[in-house]
């Protein structure tokens, strides 16, 4: 690996754990920790993982955050690609509530999506 990758794959690797948590919290991952792929799945990992590289990147450069060390930027960027995706996250649930959905059914998917993510399949 060249000298000048490594900085690339340590800002990479946060982009995509991000990704997958912002597919959970935007319910495409459900509770078991399942996944159905489709090209709207692969869209919103793409988009996700996108929107952590380049706004990542634009929000470091803006803000001067050059002299902090990778793992600071990688930071930057997980956050990015998590709250990327949870605006699409948001603007599902707010169609699937316009549509019908009751409150109590898009709390209770949240609720489930987190319980996913922090408890895991503790029985």
């Amino acid at each position: 690996m060249q000298e000048n990758t490594l900085p690339w794959v340590i800002k990479l690797v946060p982009a995509v754990v991000g990704a997958i948590l912002a597919l959970v919290l935007s319910g495409d991952i459900d509770k078991d920790g399942k996944i159905q792929v489709t090209l709207g799945v692969i869209g919103e990992f793409l988009f996700s993982v996108s929107v952590s590289l380049y706004g990542g990147a634009a929000f470091i450069e803006y803000y001067e955050l050059n002299q902090y060390s990778h793992m600071a930027q990688g930071f930057v960027m997980l956050i990015f690609a998590v709250f990327g995706l949870l605006t699409i996250g948001i603007v599902y649930q707010s169609i699937a509530l316009m549509q019908g959905k009751s409150i109590a059914e898009v709390i209770a998917e949240v609720k489930a999506a987190f319980v996913a993510i922090i408890g895991g399949n503790n029985k």
